[in-house]
C-alpha cells in the first residue's frame, strides 16, 4: 500500500488542483463578469455553463479527487497514520467538504437556474440571488480545495523526507 500512496497523494493534489482553479476562475473572473450582463443574458450563459460543466475533463478531476480523499480517509481510520498518511486524509477530507457543498449547496440551485425562464418577470431577483449566494459557497470551495492541495503536496514532502531516513 506504501507504493501507493504517493502516486494517489499526487493524483489527489492535481485533481484538487484542477477543481480549485476551475471554482477560483469562476468565482473571480466569471460570475463578476456575468453580473455585469443584463439579467436575462446572465442567466442564459450560467444555465450553459452548468450543462457544459457536467462534461470531463472536469468532472474527472472533480470526482477524481472525491475518490483519492475517501481512499485515504478510509486508509487512516484503518490505522495508516504516518505524518505522510495523516496530511493525505486530512487533505481528502477537505476536498470532501467542498464536494459536499457542491451537493447540497450548489447543485439545488443549479438545478432551480435550469429551471429559469431567463426572460421571465420576477428572473432577475433570482438571478442577484443566485449570483451572491452561489459566488460565495463557490469561494469556500475554492478554499477547500486549495487546503486539499497543500495538504496533499505536505504529504508528499512528508513521505520524501520519511524515506530518506
Amino acid at each position: 500500500m506504501m507504493r501507493l500512496t504517493t502516486p494517489l497523494m499526487t493524483a489527489g493534489g492535481l485533481t484538487s488542483l484542477v477543481t480549485a482553479l476551475v471554482y477560483l476562475h469562476f468565482s473571480r473572473s466569471v460570475m463578476p463578469g456575468l453580473a455585469k450582463l443584463p439579467a436575462a443574458q446572465g442567466i442564459a450563459r450560467m444555465q450553459e455553463f452548468n450543462r457544459t460543466a457536467v462534461k470531463p475533463p472536469f468532472m474527472v478531476a472533480f470526482f477524481g479527487a472525491a475518490v483519492v480523499g475517501i481512499w485515504f480517509a478510509v486508509a487512516w481510520l484503518r490505522g495508516n497514520r504516518t505524518l505522510a498518511d495523516t496530511l493525505a486524509a486530512g487533505g481528502g477530507l477537505a476536498y470532501l467538504a467542498g464536494f459536499a457543498l457542491t451537493i447540497a449547496f450548489h447543485v439545488p440551485r443549479n438545478e432551480a437556474l435550469a429551471a429559469l425562464d431567463p426572460t421571465g418577470s420576477a428572473s432577475a431577483q433570482v438571478w442577484h440571488t443566485y449570483l451572491r449566494e452561489w459566488t460565495g459557497g463557490n469561494t469556500v470551495r475554492a478554499v477547500f480545495s486549495t487546503v486539499a492541495v497543500a495538504a496533499f503536496a505536505a504529504g508528499i514532502l512528508a513521505r520524501q523526507l520519511s524515506d530518506a531516513h
